[in-house]
């Protein structure tokens, strides 16, 4: 059985409300500090990114700006011209590449004996060059020769004639012929 207490004021056992009391408002401090802390930590990082934010925005105006007057100059360019110039300079590159000696010691290794060059008109393409030759044979046959010797030759490729006159269409006592020729200074097909 229970007795009831006679005192006249009780005594109520608090001790557990304030150790809780207590213990939140420790907690509540730690909390506000670890927050703070936070807070300070993140604001620094924040306005680093903030500045490197704005130093890109700045950078991007920047190169707007230039691309959009670059873009103005590059519409002024005239490029059928200037492609046509490009062109020409490459020919004149060609060109001055070209070796005369090369070529002409070609042409003799390929010319036979009864055959004579008259005139050889090389003309710098942008395939490669193209030879026209003008010449005299003693016979037919030596002209022919002379083609299949072209044809053979890997420094030669896709001889053409143009002409041909025998010795009683012409002045002189041999055929005169003209061709063409596409000269490969490599020794291959390009």
């Amino acid at each position: 059985m229970i007795l009831p207490s006679l005192a006249s004021r009780p005594f109520l056992n608090a001790r557990p409300v304030w150790i809780v009391t207590v213990s939140a408002a420790l907690l509540t401090v730690v909390l506000m500090a670890a927050n703070a802390t936070l807070y300070f930590s993140s604001s620094e990082h924040l306005s680093a990114e903030l500045t490197r934010r704005d130093q890109a925005a700045e950078r991007d105006g920047g190169l707007t700006v230039a691309l959009q007057r670059d873009g103005a100059a590059l519409k002024q360019v005239r490029w059928s011209a200037l492609g046509n110039q490009v062109e020409a300079i490459n020919e004149i590159l060609q060109a001055h590449a070209f070796s005369w000696l090369d070529m002409l010691a070609d042409l003799g290794s390929v010319l036979p004996y009864g055959v004579r060059l008259v005139k050889i008109a090389p003309r710098v393409t942008s395939n490669g060059v193209e030879l026209s030759l003008s010449g005299v044979a003693r016979t037919r046959q030596s002209m022919l020769e002379f083609l299949q010797n072209l044809l053979d030759d890997p420094h030669f490729d896709r001889p053409l004639p143009r002409s041909e006159s025998g010795p009683e269409g012409s002045k002189g006592t041999g055929y005169e012929f003209q061709l063409t020729v596409q000269y490969l200074p490599a020794g291959g097909a390009q």
